[in-house]
């Protein structure tokens, strides 16, 4: 296949991270958040990737690479060969830290496959295929689409992706330790089967987490986003994260968990708590870690991945 001049013209392409689960919604809720990962195609004698930001913490080979994987997708479903060029991936926190950095890497790399073949995949078969590589919904779906969804089966490869409306001032502080958790690790740890009552609250709490996110209101927060399956387990694994998640409660925060599945916390709060809340992390964080841990404050991020 010929490609034009201008479909070898560099490409730029900002993807939104996420953060996911958010207590009872495991595998299924996602928020977009506005951090982002930052991906630049230009033309080059061959296909190669540099890594820049937090993300030269990556020990990824190009095979695995979730960027490379899903550029490569788009040009087997496009039947076509990807121009020679150079991928550079950039972002402002490290991989495995439960921020969505795959998935976004992921649409990333559909989205600029996608455009070097000739722009032939709609954004309802790039969001499938993002799912399908990933082997998850939540971190794909909210770097492609932005905002905060929910996300159900319908059928095999088939998903319902209904979005969630979140109060104008939900803000988030996202606690960095200076480890990562293994997207395989953090799920050996899961069991296997549940008692019926464990199931029994587990189902209780969702609508409940979701109705105190639309009206902000702490008491629905609090008993919404208490989780019966995944958190305890994980949070074994994490060195300190116990202690930072009970501070943030104490400090005033509405609620903590952690993001997507670790190592990052996620601290809930308010627009004008934010900088108070954050400042007493920030000493929190530097007295348990040094200068090795950090606190990212967020907010909900409505677009998806742009082209700019």
């Amino acid at each position: 296949m010929a490609f034009s001049r201008k479909q070898q013209r560099a490409l730029r392409l900002r993807v939104p991270a996420s953060t996911s689960n958010v207590g009872p919604g495991f595998d299924s809720f996602s928020i977009a958040v506005d951090h982002f990962v930052d991906l630049r195609w230009e033309p080059s004698e061959r296909i190669e990737i540099e890594r820049k930001g937090g993300l030269v913490e990556s020990t990824l080979s190009p095979g695995r690479d979730p960027v490379l994987r899903g550029m490569r997708r788009a040009a087997v479903l496009a039947g076509a060969n990807l121009p020679p060029g150079k991928i550079t991936v950039e972002s402002g926190f490290p991989p495995g830290r439960g921020l969505g950095a795959s998935g976004a890497g992921m649409v990333g790399g559909l989205l600029i496959g996608n455009r070097l073949t000739g722009s032939k995949l709609s954004p309802e078969v790039l969001l499938a295929e993002a799912i399908a590589l990933e082997g998850h919904p939540e971190n794909a779906t909210a770097a492609l689409l932005g905002g905060a969804h929910w996300s159900v089966p319908r059928a095999k490869n088939d998903w319902l992706h209904h979005p969630v409306q979140l109060h104008k001032d939900l803000r988030f502080l996202v606690v960095i330790p200076p480890y990562p958790l293994a997207t395989g690790r953090s799920r050996e740890v899961l069991p296997t089967s549940v008692s019926l009552q464990r199931a029994v609250e587990q189902a209780r709490r969702t609508p409940i987490l979701l109705a105190g996110l639309r009206r902000l209101d702490p008491e629905l927060i609090r008993l919404g986003i208490q989780d019966e399956l995944h958190v305890a387990p994980r949070l074994k694994l994490l060195t300190g994260a116990q202690s930072v998640l009970d501070f943030a409660e104490k400090a005033g925060a509405i609620a903590a968990t952690l993001s997507g599945a670790g190592s990052a916390l996620l601290v809930l709060t308010r627009t004008g708590e934010l900088r108070a809340l954050e400042a007493k992390l920030q000493n929190r964080v530097k007295r348990l870690w040094g200068e090795s841990g950090s606190v990212l404050n967020a907010r909900v991020c409505a677009k998806g991945a742009t082209f700019h």
